[in-house]
């Protein structure tokens, strides 16, 4: 019974490990290969159990939302392209006005007309889509344009990289989730290797002698303490002597 139910927590590790890589896209991480393999087929579980999921495992990327990055580029680029597009109106709306006022004043050479009045007015020479005031009015226009889509682009991309933060954190608990279940698995098949069991028995025998030379020294310095005392002869002797000497000088 032990054996089928470690066998059934085999499979469900892998078909979670499986579902997981399949999910984060990390088909071809060699940790990950090995330790299915290792689980299906029940061998070198314990040179398995010995490594530290977490720092084995990968650490895969966010999936991000490609369209969204994609219209964020086509936003960028629409921006970008349309930074110049002012100056560009502007100075291509000067070379009309200032070729229809070069034509205007050689048919009216004696007419005196300011530039600025001629762009604005054309005089029936220079046509209103030209003018001075609709060329400044496109410009204001397209410079909004611009404003609006760089406080959208940067609204955009703050929204994106606080999207990507969270998918980040769910990643990483997913992949600490896994590395949990591998340990708690992998755990019971973790075995002490003989490097460990020597080190350990050293030890253990390296306590043990330094407690017999401490119980040897002990024992050596109470037998010097209790020859040292007088023996129960001496003692009695000592004894009639203190009674003599008592018995002559109360006599």
């Amino acid at each position: 019974m032990p054996n089928l139910k470690s066998r059934e927590e085999r499979i469900f590790l892998a078909n979670s490990l499986t579902s997981w890589k399949t999910l984060h896209r990390v088909n071809s991480d060699p940790y990950v290969e090995g330790l299915l393999q290792a689980l299906n087929s029940a061998e070198n579980l314990e040179m398995w159990a010995s490594l530290n999921p977490l720092e084995y495992l990968p650490h895969p990327d966010a999936i991000s939302n490609s369209m969204f990055h994609r219209i964020l580029f086509f936003l960028a680029l629409i921006r970008n392209a349309l930074v110049f597009s002012p100056v560009a109106l502007t100075w291509f709306a000067i070379s009309k006005a200032t070729s229809a006022f070069s034509a205007y004043t050689t048919d009216n050479s004696l007419t005196v007309v300011n530039f600025l009045d001629f762009w604005e007015n054309g005089y029936g020479v220079l046509s209103k889509t030209w003018s001075l005031s609709r060329v400044a009015t496109l410009d204001f226009q397209i410079i909004l344009l611009i404003i609006g889509l760089t406080v959208g682009i940067g609204a955009f991309e703050r929204r994106l990289k606080f999207q990507r933060e969270i998918a980040l954190e769910e990643v990483e608990e997913d992949r600490v989730k896994i590395a949990l279940d591998i340990v708690t698995l992998l755990f019971k098949q973790q075995k002490v290797s003989p490097q460990v069991f020597n080190a350990a028995s050293t030890g253990i025998l390296r306590n043990l002698a330094a407690s017999s030379k401490s119980m040897e020294r002990t024992s050596k310095e109470l037998a010097k303490a209790v020859s040292s005392l007088p023996s129960h002869r001496e003692l009695l002797s000592e004894i009639k002597k203190i009674k003599l000497k008592i018995a002559r000088d109360s006599g």
